[in-house]
């Protein structure tokens, strides 16, 4: 169980540092856009495409770093209060009953929407240069992927620190 853990752990932790550089080459692409659009009243006709496929790859990347971190939203108003147990009971419920399912949805949903862009050789509608969004189809599958994973991780934790009162 432990290598699995630390499979799910160093794959969520690889992804997000890895993403997190997407940063520069965006901030680079919307300055750019800016400077040329109101500098010198010359847009750009990739810089919009390019923007919202970095920054996508950018967030849904990180999304298991982020559950890794234990940095997504929790409303605790009331979970805070609970005992230890109460709240790994909660976890593993909620995990098991709401997280795996959204994520077979999600994963069987964008692999249909992949192979149906690749089939149809899909290309963004959104500007004039029109990029292919094969890639950008497959980076929000492998999103949901590590994600899952992640989910994975953090529900084996769970179920052993519940079950067997260790922590992993």
């Amino acid at each position: 169980m432990q290598r699995i853990v630390a499979a799910c752990d160093w794959l969520s932790d690889w992804s997000g540092k890895t993403v997190s550089w997407l940063i520069f080459p965006l901030m680079i692409t919307i300055t750019y856009e800016v400077i040329m659009r109101y500098g010198f009243s010359a847009p750009t006709v990739w810089a919009f495409d390019t923007g919202y496929m970095l920054g996508g790859a950018m967030v849904s990347l990180g999304m298991g770093y982020v559950l890794l971190q234990k940095g997504h939203v929790r409303v605790d108003i009331l979970y805070d209060k609970f005992s230890s147990r109460v709240k790994l009971i909660i976890d593993f419920l909620l995990t098991a009953i709401l997280f795996f399912p959204m994520m077979a949805i999600f994963i069987y949903t964008s692999w249909q929407y992949f192979l149906l862009s690749w089939a149809r050789g899909e290309r963004s509608g959104y500007g004039i240069w029109e990029p292919t969004l094969v890639p950008f189809r497959f980076v929000i599958l492998a999103a949901w992927v590590i994600l899952a994973l992640a989910g994975v991780s953090w529900f084996i934790r769970t179920t052993v620190s519940l079950f067997k009162g260790e922590n992993l």
